[in-house]
């Protein structure tokens, strides 16, 4: 992927350490009080270079990773289903009368996930201004068209069902009901743009949040990923880091990786236009999250795709 700049982060919550320091004089040099100053003194009287300052990094729900729940393309934003049969004999069904979120929508939960991830973890309900996200995606918050297309993904994902036997049961382990759920349970958005929404999410959601089944992603990444409409990198980042966890690799049939992404129409293509398909979304959509959730990928003689975390 060619260099991109990220959105800026100044804004966003960063803890600030107390770093008093006693009152210096001419003769006198500052002394360092806090611990994360003493350690950088003591970094640089040995030679080494300083510690990269950590990054933010967003919550992403479980299935929000395992599920695509937005259009990849305008030519798929008609959409009003997506069904993914899994090769176990489990599968997730998304229904959405009112067709899928355009590719804006991951970034919009992505920001209202992240500010509201402490709110969430005691409660269903975490507030913040629409004007505020659009800040944050760096979308214009003058701009009346950007507002009518937030509503309009917004309203499309609060009727979106979802529909999954892949919850296991806590005590037997097995795979025993269908689950109807949606993400959000109610939605208050405010008029006025600077005055606060309220995004109220489904308690089956929560669940899976508050048990820690989820992923820490890179909101600079996802943000930069967001704004500029690439929802097929977004879930890709997100999917890959969690299939690949703690492994030293993640090796899965070509065709069943395009079908667990809710790509399963271009494995129906015939040979010579799915690789078409690959080189013109796939494999472009990969290759952008080199160096963030995988260092390289490859194709083998079986028909498998061998995906190598970074090192």
């Amino acid at each position: 992927m060619p260099h991109r700049s990220v959105p800026d982060t100044a804004n966003l919550p960063q803890p600030s350490p107390c770093n008093h320091s006693r009152p210096s004089s001419t003769d006198s040099p500052v002394v360092p009080e806090t611990t994360l100053a003493v350690r950088r003194q003591i970094r640089e009287s040995l030679g080494l270079a300083p510690l990269p300052e950590a990054q933010p990094t967003v919550p992403v729900e479980g299935h929000v990773c395992d599920f695509p729940l937005w259009s990849y393309s305008k030519k798929r934003s008609g959409e009003t289903g997506l069904r993914i049969s899994y090769e176990d004999g489990s599968f997730f069904k998304l229904d959405a009368p009112k067709g899928m979120p355009s590719p804006r929508f991951p970034g919009y939960l992505d920001v209202i996930l992240f500010f509201g991830q402490r709110d969430l973890f005691v409660q269903e309900t975490t507030a913040l201004s629409v004007y505020r996200i659009f800040q944050e995606l760096r979308l214009d918050p003058g701009n009346g068209g950007n507002y009518k297309q937030f509503h309009r993904d917004m309203e499309r994902s609060f009727f979106m069902a979802l529909i999954t036997d892949r919850f296991r049961n806590p005590v037997t382990g097995e795979r025993s009901h269908v689950d109807y759920f949606r993400v959000m349970q109610r939605m208050r958005l405010a008029r006025n743009r600077r005055e606060e929404s309220i995004f109220e999410f489904d308690g089956l959601f929560l669940q899976s949040l508050r048990a820690g089944y989820l992923k820490r992603l890179d909101f600079d990444f996802c943000l930069w990923l967001g704004s500029e409409s690439k929802a097929l990198e977004r879930f890709f980042y997100g999917h890959l880091l969690k299939r690949i966890g703690e492994k030293g690799s993640y090796t899965r049939n070509l065709l069943g990786f395009l079908r667990d992404c809710g790509l399963g129409y271009i494995a129906e293509l015939r040979l010579k236009r799915r690789s078409e398909a690959l080189k013109e979304t796939v494999f472009p959509a990969l290759d952008a999250i080199k160096g963030k959730a995988i260092e390289r990928y490859e194709l083998d003689c079986r028909g498998n795709i061998i995906f190598l975390p970074q090192g």
